[in-house]
């Protein structure tokens, strides 16, 4: 899971700060991430099988990227 999500969020997130995105989103997002993968893991060892913690990780992860994503899609129309 990490390698499929965490490569795409941090290109995002490069690319954002490259087209000069605000550090606030940048720092949100990117925080987001971090916690979202805390969370993924936090989940992961505690149960095999369904769990609150890769519940939030997994939503988080992809909420980061959905964000990140608006954000690269919306910066010609914001600037």
């Amino acid at each position: 899971n990490f390698v499929e999500h965490v490569p795409l969020a941090l290109l995002l997130l490069a690319l954002a700060e490259a087209g000069g995105a605000a550090a606030v989103a940048l720092h949100t997002a990117g925080a987001t991430l971090v916690l979202a993968r805390v969370l993924h893991a936090w989940g992961l060892s505690t149960s095999a099988g369904l769990s609150t913690g890769r519940f939030w990780g997994v939503l988080l992860t992809w909420l980061s990227i959905l964000g990140l994503s608006l954000c690269l899609l919306l910066q010609p129309w914001i600037h």
